[in-house]
Order: structure tokens, then sequence, then C-alpha cells
């Protein structure tokens, strides 16, 4: 057995520090929240630090490895929805920026997340989930966040983003973890009193009685939690339109104002702007950054990353995308009794990004895309089901 030379031990030790470095500022968001709430010059310096990392970490590991899935993906949706239409550029610099830190992060990023463990994701998901209660009592704007809480990430839906990856993460690790687990990102996620977290959590539970009828008092204790914050939520420092929609429901006030309250704002309505301009130009598309929102169509964005791929670029890289997902839900699916943490993430990642469309610029979208596949492509012997 060949001895580990202290030039491979500085090697792997750097190797570790990068790597727990940019789970901390990618997973948390650090460079966006720091950007909107303390300076911009600090968010600028920690951002391009982060992308820096990710090339000297690519740099020094030795077992490098191409994801050409997201390779292609990248250079078709740039490349045609560029050369499809310019009218929505707002400089060159602007794009050729946005197409440097995507390669950056499928070449060097891809190294760091194949190199990451299931405790080094679930931890930062953790503290991740719980920055909420920092927003919650230090930086709430009673007027701009409307009684919703997202944490370091800016944004309800993104916070409850992180808090499906993580439940979903959950059901592949150690009882020590798991139950905690479960339990915060189930509350966290109830108080951003995002729809599609609801979904999917919902989603989540009904999936994991295929895995053992048990859980199906996870969704119990979830139910229980939840009715417990429309009963007892006066801890909250202001209360949101769902919230009370919601509470009113379970006690049977006010039935048709709350549904009009829930339904505010629909995505699907949203995707319906969208549609005559998706289908005028279905082939290549109406140009890079069209479906931004305050562009061609309207000043919201579509909410919808695969609306935006297609609107843009047109019916190939919205066709790579599709497929590229399909394969991985179907090896997610064949792995689904051994390993059903990464069938239910899978699952929860592609229903958000139907939600969300900055699917092309969000650092741990594309990081979560990337740890997804590399794990559900390696052999089960690489695989880490269990977190001790």
């Amino acid at each position: 057995m060949s001895r580990i030379t202290n030039f491979e031990k500085k090697s792997i030790l750097i190797k570790q520090i990068i790597k727990i470095t940019l789970l901390i500022l990618v997973m948390l968001n650090l460079p966006g929240f720091i950007l909107k709430h303390i300076s911009p010059v600090i968010s600028s310096i920690l951002s391009y630090f982060s992308f820096l990392l990710m090339l000297i970490y690519f740099f020094i590991e030795k077992n490098k490895s191409t994801n050409v899935w997201m390779l292609i993906l990248g250079i078709s949706y740039f490349l045609i929805g560029s050369l499809s239409d310019q009218a929505y550029l707002v400089g060159d610099r602007d794009y050729y920026v946005a197409i440097i830190k995507y390669f950056i992060i499928i070449i060097g990023g891809y190294q760091v997340v194949k190199n990451t463990t299931n405790k080094e994701l679930l931890i930062p998901l953790l503290i991740g989930a719980f920055t909420v209660f920092i927003q919650m009592f230090f930086f709430i704007d009673p007027y701009k966040d409307g009684g919703r809480y997202s944490g370091f990430y800016l944004n309800p839906n993104s916070l409850g983003f992180i808090c499906m990856m993580g439940y979903a993460l959950s059901f592949g690790v150690s009882k020590k973890w798991k139950l905690i687990s479960q339990i915060s990102f189930t509350f966290i996620g109830f108080i951003t009193f995002s729809r599609t977290f609801l979904v999917v959590w919902l989603l989540i539970n009904l999936l994991s009685i295929k895995i053992s009828i048990k859980n199906i008092r996870v969704l119990a204790i979830g139910l229980g939690l939840f009715l417990a914050l429309l009963t007892y939520n006066e801890f909250l420092p202001k209360k949101n339109v769902r919230l009370e929609a919601m509470s009113n429901l379970v006690t049977g006030n006010g039935k048709s104002n709350n549904s009009n309250a829930l339904k505010k704002d629909s995505r699907t309505q949203t995707w319906a702007v969208y549609y005559p301009a998706l289908f005028s130009k279905p082939f290549f598309g109406n140009g890079y950054l069209a479906f931004d929102g305050g562009a061609k169509v309207s000043t919201m964005g579509p909410h919808n990353a695969y609306i935006k791929t297609w609107g843009e670029s047109g019916i190939i890289p919205i066709s790579i995308m599709l497929i590229f997902y399909g394969v991985l839900i179907k090896k997610a699916w064949s792995k689904f009794e051994e390993y059903p943490s990464l069938f239910l993430m899978l699952v929860s990642f592609c229903l958000f990004i139907s939600t969300n469309h900055s699917y092309w610029t969000n650092e741990y979208l594309l990081f979560f895309s990337m740890w997804l596949q590399y794990k559900i492509i390696s052999d089960t012997t690489n695989l880490d089901s269990k977190l001790t």
C-alpha cells in the first residue's frame, strides 16, 4: 500500500477547506444576502472569490470528470439564444459574464459537488434553513416582506426550496439526524407559506410511505405542526395573508375571500402570459433574456425554467433538458428502494424549477442539479446512503 506524502496530505486538506467554504458561500446564498443587507462591495468580493475557489479546486483535483450533459445544455441555450435575437441583451459584458460563471460552475463546481457527501450537504442546508430566524428578528421589513420569511435566500419560495431538498435528503440519513432534520425543514418550510413547498412536502410524504408504512407517522406529525402553526402564530413578527386565509379556512370563516387570497399570483396564470410568444417562435426561440421579465412579454418573469429555456432558445435546449432530467428520474427510480432520498430530491428539484426561472444563473440550483446527477449515475458502491 502506497504511503500518502506530506504534499498529498496538504492537498487533501486544502481541497476540504475549499469545498466547505464553497458549500457555505453557495448553499447559504451569502453573496446575495450581503448584497441586499450589508454591502455590494463585500458581496462582489465573496461572489468572485467563490468562482476563484471553484477554479482552484478544479486544478488541484486529480480525478477530474466532465459534465457532458450540462456542457451541451449550456452551449445550446446560450448560443442559440444569442443568435436568435440580441435585442434583449443589456450589454455584451453581462452576457459574457453570465456564460463564464455558468461554465465555471459546471466545470469547476462539478468537481466540488461530486466529492460532497450527504453530511457535507445536509449541514449547510440546516444552517441555511435556520437563517430564517436571523432575518425574522434582525432584518425583517414588514412592508416588503409581507409576513413571509426567506432567511438568507431573499425569497420565501427559495427558502422553501432549501427546506424541501433538505427534507427529501433526510430520508437517506441515519436516525439521529433524520428526526431533527425532518422537524426543522418541515416547520421552517411551513413559515415560508410557499404553496410549492406545501405541495412538494405532501408529495414527498406520500411517496415515503412506499419506503415504509411507518412514515405515515411523519406525515401525521407534519400535519399536526401545520395545524399548530395556523392556531398558535403569535410569535411571528407580522401575519401573512396566506396564513390568515388558511387559518380562516380551518375555522370556516370567510371562505370566498380566503380562496381568492390563496389563488392570488397563481403560477399557471403567469405561465399563460408567455404562451403566445412561446408558440410564435417554438424552434429557435425569441432570444436570450426575452423571457427574463421586463423584456418582450411581461414585466414579470415566467417563473418556470422550462418555459424560459424554450422561449429564449427554442426546441433544441429544452429537448436536451427534458431528456436529461427524464433519464435521471428513471435511474433514480430504479434505485428508490435503496436510495430513496435521490428520487425524492430530484422530483422536488424538477417541480421547483417549474415555478422558478433563475436556473441558468443560480449557483445553488446548479450545485443541486450536478450533485444529484453525479449521485444518481454513480455506482451504488460510491453512494453514502446513510449519514453517521
